[in-house]
């Protein structure tokens, strides 16, 4: 652990089955529970590349364990003026007791995934980095009495999403108070209103730090002594909800922005704001000639928001447009080039769901569910999770039903392993793509957190434990018990007995219990139990004692 900051499930149990710890060993999922609510290990959460579907969590991030320091160049090579935005959470007195940003660092990684640089995981001693987005990586570090929060673009700063660095700063700022709160009641302190903690907003050089008080008053020019306005950066880390317009002060894209080549989710965004009309006098303002067009329309008749989507395409990759020359076009066509901020801004999105929910990865049922009402917005819907445009042609060429269009879309995202395929990604995609979340909302308006959560604990249970169940149980009494408790049906019997071999039949079985879950997977481990599979069986109980009914109550 005070190498990599992580250790095994395995390895917890194998402790606890010494005979000082052995009293505590019936309540180790309560245990596990405790450790991860108070932030002291975090689940190392992990997919399955081909299906999507969580697979078994075998190890745990401890940050309070680690003694490395950060000993890579991420900060100096990645995290660069450029790029990178930063600001400060600074405590009163010399150094920040270590159990807090500890803490922290544990919850960061319960809400986004642990970034890999050069083969290396991102996490060492008071130090994390992750992965918000495909655009978007954080870096949470200490140095003395502060906690650095450094934002990176993989382009450009001047492409930071607004909505995304505020997000990022609410939810740390949010954090480290319920920690604060939670020290102040361990030590019997009345819980007072001011923080032990303000923030502070850098300059370009993350050398000048302004508190926020002083930006917030607007009462005198914020510059720093290299010249730096830090201001500017204050407002990308406080953007107002449900802003649609630049602020009067806006200067636009900086030039280190207007350099870049816009990305598939930035012309989306930026079809999407422009009525057909303006993309085809700015598609003809760059050289692209009016039978270019004419083809355009003709191949998508009655879809003209892909007709504008793959016009901006068209000129990135045979015109090599990039931003600047974006907004030379709108120029000349008189058009405020402000239009081009709205690219990087993302839609609000009032949703009615539960924040619990929300952060679950959505399972099969739930994306099968979602896959009809997507329509003829599924290729949006894709270029919005980060699909390529390869990907999104062959699955449209591939099958021409838009549900199993959708499914396909959304199934590939989830099994996307740079970042959280969670509800609320899908969410804001679907907010984004001018498809709408009510479809989801009414989707998920009957599904149980707690449901979601012993789905992954099932799936996690049967994962581990599948090799002994395939190599070494008899299909038939287990088959026999599960029919008079009317869990299987005999068409099911009769798909699982028409493979000639035991192991196949035994991963055939397996395949409908992990589908069914409840009440099949209580009655499932009862007959492994009455069976004489007790072991296995003991193995996969507690999953089975937390979902659901026993098999008396199914009878």
């Amino acid at each position: 652990m005070s190498e990599n900051g992580m250790i095994q499930k395995v390895d917890l149990y194998q402790i606890w089955e010494q005979e000082e710890f052995r009293q505590i060993l019936p309540f180790k999922e309560y245990i596990f529970d405790m450790l991860i609510h108070l932030d002291i290990v975090s689940e190392q959460r992990r997919y399955d590349t081909k299906t999507g579907s969580r697979l078994p969590i075998e190890n745990f991030f401890v940050p309070c364990m680690l003694t490395q320091r950060n000993d890579t160049d991420f900060l100096t090579q990645e995290c660069t003026p450029e790029r990178t935005l930063s600001l400060a959470f600074v405590f009163k007195g010399t150094i920040i007791p270590p159990a807090l940003p500890n803490r922290l660092i544990c919850a960061c990684l319960s809400m986004w995934t642990l970034k890999q640089y050069r083969g290396r995981k991102l996490m060492f001693s008071g130090f994390v980095g992750l992965s918000v987005d495909k655009e978007h990586d954080i870096v949470v570090c200490v140095e003395g009495n502060k906690i650095l929060l450094y934002l990176v673009h993989k382009r450009s700063k001047g492409l930071i999403v607004p909505e995304i660095a505020t997000s990022v700063r609410e939810c740390l700022h949010l954090t480290l108070e319920r920690i604060s709160e939670f020290y102040q009641s361990t030590v019997h302190e009345k819980v007072i209103s001011q923080l032990p903690f303000h923030t502070e907003y850098s300059c370009s050089r993350f050398i000048c730090y302004f508190p926020e008080e002083r930006l917030a008053l607007k009462t005198d020019e914020c510059v720093c002594n290299h010249g730096d306005d830090i201001t500017l950066n204050w407002k990308v880390w406080n953007q107002k909800q449900k802003q649609k317009q630049c602020d009067p002060d806006c200067t636009g894209l900086s030039e280190d922005a207007l350099s870049q080549i816009p990305s598939n989710t930035e012309l989306l965004r930026l079809s999407v704001n422009c009525a057909t009309r303006m993309i085809h006098d700015l598609a003809l303002h760059l050289d692209m000639e009016e039978s270019e067009w004419s083809d355009m329309v003709e191949n998508y008749p009655r879809n003209t928001q892909m007709v504008k989507f793959l016009t901006l395409i068209d000129l990135r990759e045979n015109n090599g447009i990039r931003f600047g020359d974006l907004a030379k076009g709108l120029i000349e066509m008189k058009i405020t080039t402000h239009t081009l901020c709205m690219m990087r801004r993302r839609k609000q999105v009032m949703s009615n769901i539960p924040d619990d929910i929300l952060d679950s990865i959505p399972t099969d049922e739930i994306l099968d569910n979602i896959s009809p009402y997507i329509g003829k917005m599924v290729f949006q819907l894709g270029i919005e999770l980060g699909l390529s445009i390869a990907d999104s042609e062959n699955i449209d060429k591939c099958n021409c039903d838009l549900t199993a269009q959708s499914k396909e879309v959304l199934f590939t995202w989830r099994r996307d392993k740079l970042v959280r395929p969670t509800i609320r990604v899908l969410e804001q995609a679907l907010v984004n793509s001018r498809k709408g979340a009510r479809c989801l909302e009414e989707v998920v308006k009957n599904v149980d957190p707690k449901t979601l959560r012993a789905v992954e604990t099932v799936t996690d249970r049967i994962k581990d434990n599948a090799d002994r169940i395939i190599q070494n149980i008899q299909t038939s009494q287990i088959l026999d018990h599960m029919m008079t408790h009317l869990v299987i049906s005999v068409d099911d019997r009769r798909r699982i007995e028409q493979h000639a071999g035991q192991d196949d039949q035994n991963k055939a079985l397996l395949d409908i219990v992990s589908k069914r879950r409840e009440p099949a997977y209580s009655v499932f481990v009862d007959g492994l139990r009455i069976h004489g599979y007790e072991d296995i069986a003991n193995d996969l109980k507690c999953a089975s004692e937390k979902m659901g009914p026993s098999t008396t109550s199914v009878t």
